[in-house]
């Protein structure tokens, strides 16, 4: 493994170039398969080389160092950010963008097509969501620009402004910008570490007359918390009772093996279900599905022609594409084992700090604010160690809830850097608090 990344950065072996199958490439070198394989594996861990289902092994682009240290003033890690680690989609989605080049297709995808998406896309996206658990049909999806798009289409189809919409009392920033943007009432609902707590959303809906629930049943952001099934169905019945709608945000859907059934296909006749690839695949794409209930199809329609007449064909397409080679499944499961290697640190670095949990890993994890501690003073202390936090948006302040902050562990470059900002953070901890705001 040393020798192929001697040869990758002294540029004897190129970037996109097809490595021997792993027996060829033992009986080239006189090694064993297990030795060659296990070299293979530690070189993809790392970044160097990529396979790709039915097509073989290839060296990846070689990406800049990362900047590693911490407490200087042009270095910093950000656990602020709620991106997926790197897992080398820069190569797949290059290769996939190469293929439709060579092929010809980019004319067919530069012009006005409909807004709902090619149907061809929205079936390879339909066979995702089965792997999801999500029974859908062609016509039932809308491909957005990105998930924020879809939320934004689907509470303002059901939502004026000035209504309350319901949601988790630590919610999702993307839903505080759109509150911001189109006045809408945010109304925070007490959970604990299952979600949202059934007696306190019938409470709300009755005593707030809010027809609209947004929610985020699995890893939600900020918290991590994971909906039970039986809670799952509990909030759909609320939901039902109150003759309400829910918005149901399912970004992380793919962490969890096997999925839980989103709440929506409980209640489809009342729910907007909103599925992006940004933490699956790469933010960048802006590329997601939302299916709306049927009586909303003309509207739903009409809205993605009223906030941007549609998707980027070209991205939906590479979206498809990876879909059908088995490619994104492949970028879903090193993701998974992304996430689990970096939840593993920061459970055995600030164990004393966090509260036990058998949930999947995801990328981002809830700290528990300690006794005597602020928050303002904790994101001050670590920037000054060169680390980004962000304090959660807190609708209003439940007394069953402890405040927190959000750690994002997918965005340090590595293992190291990330583990190095933890320990960085275990020390302000465990200090007295050394800020003070006057």
């Amino acid at each position: 493994m040393l020798a192929l990344e001697a040869d990758i950065t002294c540029g004897r072996v190129k970037p996109g170039m097809r490595l021997l199958a792993q027996r060829d490439m033992a009986l080239r070198l006189g090694l064993s398969v297990g030795t060659v394989s296990k070299a293979y594996t530690e070189a993809e861990q790392r970044g160097l080389i990529s396979g790709e289902v039915g097509r073989g092994t290839f060296v990846q682009r070689r990406r800049p160092e990362p900047r590693h240290a911490l407490g200087t003033s042009d270095a910093t890690v950000n656990l602020a950010l709620n991106v997926p680690p790197y897992t080398g989609e820069d190569d797949v989605v290059a290769s996939t963008i190469s293929e439709i080049l060579a092929t010809g297709e980019m004319g067919n995808l530069l012009g006005y097509l409909p807004h709902q998406g090619l149907r061809q896309h929205r079936e390879a996206i339909v066979s995702w969501l089965a792997s999801l658990g999500v029974p859908a049909e062609a016509d039932q999806i809308f491909i957005t620009h990105g998930g924020q798009h879809a939320l934004s289409i689907a509470v303002g189809m059901i939502a004026a402004p000035g209504d309350t919409i319901l949601t988790e009392s630590f919610t999702y920033s993307g839903m505080l910008a759109l509150s911001v943007q189109n006045n809408y009432h945010l109304h925070g609902v007490a959970t604990d570490a299952e979600g949202l707590l059934p007696e306190s959303l019938d409470r709300a809906f009755t005593e707030t007359g809010a027809r609209v629930l947004y929610c985020m049943p699995t890893l939600q952001t900020p918290t991590g918390a994971i909906m039970p099934m039986t809670r799952r169905q509990e909030i759909a019945e609320i939901v039902r009772k109150h003759n309400a709608y829910l918005v149901e945000d399912d970004a992380y859907a793919y962490l969890l093996t096997p999925p839980l059934p989103p709440v929506s296909t409980l209640i489809p006749e009342r729910s907007f279900y909103v599925m992006s690839f940004a933490k699956c695949l790469a933010p960048g794409l802006r590329i997601a599905a939302m299916i709306a209930p049927d009586s909303f199809r003309d509207r739903a329609i009409n809205a993605v022609r009223a906030t941007g007449w549609m998707a980027v064909p070209l991205m939906a397409e590479v979206v498809a594409r990876l879909i059908t080679s088995g490619d994104l499944a492949r970028q879903a499961r090193m993701k998974r084992e992304k996430a689990g290697l970096r939840d593993a640190i920061v459970r055995r670095v600030l164990k004393e700090w966090l509260p036990p949990s058998a949930h999947a890993p995801g990328f981002h994890i809830w700290l528990p604010l300690p006794a005597g501690r602020t928050l303002n003073a904790l994101v001050t202390q670590a920037a000054q160690a060169g680390i980004t936090l962000a304090p959660p948006g807190a609708l209003q302040r439940m007394q069953t809830e402890k405040l927190g902050i959000r750690l994002c562990l997918g965005a340090p470059a590595t293992e190291d850097d990330l583990e190095r900002a933890l320990v960085e953070i275990r020390r302000i901890l465990e200090m007295a608090e050394a800020i003070s705001f006057v």
